[in-house]
C-alpha cells in the first residue's frame, strides 16, 4: 500500500455535474453476476467518489436501502486497496438474493475488471489485427 492511498480520507459521493457528465464515458467497466460498476479515473485525485444505482426492479425501498448499505460497507472496507476517481455501482434485480461475502466477491471482481480493463499488458484488453504488416 502506497502512502498516497493511505493517506485518503475515505469514500464520499458524487456531487460535481461534470462527474456525473463524465460517468457516462467510464475509463472501465466491469460486471460480475448482479453488479456492474462503471469507473472514471482521476489520477490528481486524493478521493474516491461513489454513486449507486439500485433501481424499483431490485424491490421494495427496505429492500433497496439494505442493499446500498451493505455495498458501502463493502466499499470502504476497501478504499485503501481503490484507484482514486469516480465508481458508479449498480446492482440488477438478484443482488439482494446473495449473502454479503458473495456480494463481496461480486463486487469485488466487478471493481477490479473496471479498474485494470484497457492498461498495457492487461489480457483482457483486445488486440486489433486490423493494419499488421504482411
Amino acid at each position: 500500500m502506497t502512502d498516497e492511498r493511505s493517506a485518503r480520507v475515505g469514500v464520499g459521493p458524487i456531487r460535481s455535474r461534470q462527474t456525473f457528465a463524465a460517468m457516462r464515458r467510464p475509463t472501465g467497466r466491469g460486471r460480475s453476476g448482479p453488479i456492474s460498476v462503471s469507473y472514471v479515473e482521476h489520477p490528481d485525485w486524493d478521493r474516491i467518489e461513489v454513486a449507486y444505482a439500485v433501481n424499483r426492479k431490485v424491490g421494495g425501498a427496505v429492500v433497496r436501502n439494505l442493499l446500498r448499505r451493505r455495498m458501502r460497507a463493502i466499499l470502504a472496507e476497501r478504499a485503501s486497496e481503490l484507484e482514486a476517481g469516480a465508481y458508479l455501482l449498480r446492482s440488477g434485480p438478484e443482488g439482494p438474493s446473495l449473502d454479503f461475502h458473495e456480494l463481496k466477491v461480486a463486487m469485488s471482481q466487478a471493481i477490479e475488471k473496471a479498474t485494470t480493463r484497457g492498461r498495457p499488458g492487461d489480457p483482457s484488453t483486445p488486440r486489433s489485427t486490423t493494419g499488421a504488416p504482411r
